[in-house]
């Protein structure tokens, strides 16, 4: 390849090729001999192998262009191109393998004459991996947040990164040359001193230093201070690394704070806290136990509780060691809280929460937390039975409408029939009764309304004597065959202030929880006698002794009242019966009835032998008032049109019924929009509108409403078994008249034709 003339004494053509071709492939770097245009001539084994050239691959198949990668390649070619008369270097080459990037190279070429090209490919990519990884240190120590500086042999500020000035307020021409000592706090020379002759020695120092900022503001420092020696081991002076940890501090403090204010809330409970590892020991306790009695909810604690011993083996009972074992391993297990009670044999209610000590994800332990439950638990009680007397409210309220409505058709038709009747027929006497039956359940209805809210009592002077024996007609039907009844009364009067409905199902209700006391049969006396309160009947109900009062007794032969119940039979739905077989309202209704009428309720019972309710009444001074003889007064007599709504199918005919006896024209409709299209079509006009609250859709006061709104000299009757005081007023607002249900048709009859003389008034303005 080469055409040199040689001196006659120098060696020949042929022995100048073999030296330059055992240069060549001897070579460190990769080398090829090339034209300009990029032909291959020639490549030595480095090549072959950077290039992964398959042996016997012929030179001249190959070209330049496949080993450059752009845009060098279009550099290299206008370089070869312009026919170059000296060495020259294309920098951080990226050569092609298989057409894909593979190593950087400084690319040399060197003409060789005749359009030839020697080209070396130097391998530089440990170069710029020292390059790029002093770089990347460079560019780490001007990023990091740290404050990194250097110090020569004569301990003199060398150099800084941007977060020393940052951190310190210094710039670097104002600490070069420095020592340090002036970054320091005035009584952190001592640790100076320390670290200085640490580093000379030879050592590194590790610790927190005070530094006072260019402005003399403080700031805290975690500084590491390394020594630097050259290669023969002499020192040449240290660097250091310095992290604020200023807000560290301040979260160090705050928590300490908040630890100590934690730890104060803790023994400021009046309850026990013990905090417990995984395997139930001890680590904490604040003062709480000794506030509470020695045993405490299964646990027994006299002495200050040891750390490091299991919370278990302070329960001596194995049962509730056992149990509070389980509790443990189920919140461990969980990560959920548990609250466990506990009553104590002294009648004590204890609440043991376990919760989950957390740390992150993870349950690192137990804390416990015992309170006496005690008062707690009688204000529960107190307010459960509150909410009992407000269940039984609602659930009256809801039954009463529909209730009402039925005993409201059947008094209704039995007062028609009566009207039909002759005076001495049999078949009147039974109407009569039916319509007395239903009277009684119309005010038991009533009755059990105002169990649990304020109604209008119909109290009189009675003679309890008499109420007895009415009450017996009802016992007598109510009662099984095997079992007898026997009366005993008073051969005087016995006047006393009290509803009457209310008395005789306060007697029918202890009858019947007598008879279910002697499933086998029995008897039941009830007796009445005239008493005075005694001395301990006296402190026990904060009464005058020897005030005379009339005692009515119901005496049972039955099963007896345990001792353990008798202090909860006048609890509100509580019941030893069967599911279905009681209410648990029975007692509670007859000791209500009892206290109303201003009297008492004293039980006797013994086990196997039977029971005896006394009734306390305190006598009246008045006489008892005359029963009155049951009649049938006419019918009020009107004229007018009546339009009736009411839902109900039984109580729109009676209704229209007895209207019609009344000599009143009458319409009817089921719903509160049927009523409102009958009156836009009605000729001649409605002159009174009768309507039942209670109502699917639209109930009677919107009704009443819609209907004032178009028509508002419209006169307007409502009936209804309950009405709040609110919806009283409305009305009231309304000019609205009520009629309670179950009404008397004669009273609906009078309600209403006076009503319908009375000259139409529309509501009151503004409301």
């Amino acid at each position: 390849m080469l055409n040199r003339t040689e001196p006659h004494d120098a060696p020949g053509t042929e022995a100048v090729c073999q030296w330059w071709q055992a240069a060549f492939e001897a070579a460190e770097h990769a080398q090829a001999v090339c034209r300009s245009d990029g032909l291959v001539l020639q490549f030595n084994r480095r090549a072959a192998h950077l290039f992964q050239i398959p042996p016997g691959t012929a030179p001249e198949t190959l070209s330049l262009w496949q080993w450059v990668a752009p845009p060098a390649d279009q550099k290299l070619r206008r370089a070869l191109q312009q026919a170059p008369r000296k060495p020259d270097i294309l920098h951080s080459v990226i050569t092609l393998r298989e057409g894909a990037p593979h190593l950087p190279v400084d690319l040399e070429y060197v003409p060789l004459g005749h359009d030839h090209y020697l080209l070396l490919f130097k391998d530089v990519s440990r170069r710029l991996r020292l390059e790029t990884h002093i770089q990347r240190l460079i560019t780490a120590i001007d990023a990091t947040p740290d404050a990194f500086f250097l110090a020569d042999s004569d301990l003199r500020i060398t150099f800084v990164n941007p977060a020393f000035q940052t951190l310190t307020g210094y710039s670097m021409e104002e600490v070069l040359g420095r020592p340090d000592a002036f970054l320091r706090a005035p009584f952190e020379q001592e640790k100076v001193q320390a670290y200085l002759e640490a580093v000379t020695a030879g050592r590194e120092w590790i610790g927190e230093l005070v530094n006072i900022r260019r402005d003399g503001s403080p700031y805290h420092v975690e500084a590491t201070i390394s020594p630097i020696a050259d290669m023969a081991g002499r020192f040449m002076g240290y660097v250091a690394c310095e992290r604020d940890i200023t807000l560290r501090i301040q979260l160090q403090e705050q928590l300490r704070i908040q630890r100590d204010f934690i730890h104060s809330i803790l023994q400021s409970l009046d309850g026990a806290i013990y905090s417990l590892d995984c395997e139930f020991r001890l680590t904490h306790a604040n003062d709480g136990w000794r506030h509470l009695p020695a045993e405490h909810a299964g646990l027994r604690i006299e002495a200050p509780p040891t750390l490091g011993r299991s919370l278990l083996d302070y329960v001596p009972d194995p049962a509730r060691r056992a149990e509070l074992e389980r509790v443990f391993r189920e919140v461990l297990q969980t990560g959920r809280p548990v609250d466990n009670r506990y009553q104590t044999a002294d009648g004590r209610h204890w609440l043991l929460k376990v919760s989950p000590w957390v740390d992150g994800t993870q349950v690192r332990g137990l804390i416990c937390s015992i309170t006496d439950q005690t008062h707690y638990h009688e204000l529960q009680q107190q307010l459960f039975q509150a909410q009992k007397m407000e269940i039984i409210g609602t659930l009256a309220a809801g039954v009463a409408h529909d209730f009402n409505n039925l005993l409201q058709a059947i008094r209704g038709n039995c007062g028609l029939l009566l009207r039909e009747t002759g005076t001495d027929n049999r078949l009147r006497r039974e109407i009569e009764q039916i319509d007395l039956a239903a009277a009684r359940a119309a005010d038991i209805t009533q009755q059990l309304l105002s169990f649990s809210r304020e109604s209008n009592d119909n109290c009189a002077v009675l003679d309890l004597n008499q109420i007895l024996h009415e009450a017996l007609v009802l016992v007598r039907r109510t009662l099984r065959g095997n079992v007898t009844l026997e009366t005993s009364t008073t051969p005087d009067t016995l006047p006393v202030r009290i509803d009457a409905t209310r008395a005789s199902q306060a007697i029918l209700n202890l009858c019947v929880n007598a008879q279910d006391a002697m499933p086998n049969g029995g008897r039941i006396t009830l007796e009445t006698e005239r008493v005075r309160i005694t001395d301990e009947q006296a402190r026990r109900h904060n009464l005058v002794p020897g005030t005379p009062y009339a005692r009515c007794t119901v005496r049972d032969t039955g099963t007896g009242i345990h001792p353990d119940l008798l202090p909860r039979i006048f609890t509100p739905f509580f019941t030893t019966k069967g599911r279905g077989k009681g209410t648990g309202l029975g007692l509670p209704i007859v000791q209500r009835i009892t206290e109303e009428a201003g009297g008492f309720i004293e039980v006797e019972s013994a086990l196997g032998q039977g029971s005896a309710f006394h009734l306390f009444f305190p006598l009246s001074s008045e006489p008892p008032a005359a029963t009155p003889e049951r009649t049938v007064p006419p019918l009020a007599q009107g004229r007018g049109r009546v339009l009736v709504v009411d839902d109900l199918d039984l109580l729109r005919d009676f209704t229209r019924s007895f209207l019609e006896a009344a000599g009143l024209e009458v319409l009817v409709a089921e719903s509160g929009p049927e009523a409102l299209k009958i009156l836009e079509t009605a000729e001649p006009q409605v002159d009174l509108l009768f309507t039942d609250y209670s109502m699917p859709g639209m109930n009677g006061l919107e009704l009443i409403e819609a209907v004032l709104h178009r028509w508002p000299g419209m006169r307007c009757v409502l009936a209804s078994g309950y009405l709040d005081p609110a919806l009283r007023a409305r009305l009231g607002q309304l000019n609205v008249s009520v009629l309670a249900k179950p009404y008397d048709m004669r009273d609906a009859s009078e309600l209403i034709t006076r009503k319908l003389a009375e000259p139409a008034q529309p509501p009151q303005p503004g409301r």
